[in-house]
């Protein structure tokens, strides 16, 4: 059975080229992308309608050695 170890990268969303650069980089070392979610501004909740987003994580696996 195989066994795998897990990953997370997380950026601002301004920073979308350094995202991508990243994973790249880790897509080279093996790391496979599994999964996305955005990071909310709670603090906007309040102030305006609807949200905004301040962020993005991304998980990653590849089996382990």
């Amino acid at each position: 059975m195989t066994k795998w170890e897990y990953r997370t990268v997380t950026v601002e969303t301004e920073e979308a080229k350094t995202f991508i650069d990243s994973l790249n980089i880790l897509g080279g070392e093996g790391w496979e992308l599994v999964s996305t979610f955005t990071i909310e501004n709670i603090a906007s909740r309040f102030l305006v309608s609807g949200t905004e987003t301040s962020g993005i994580v991304a998980v990653l696996k590849r089996p382990k050695e």
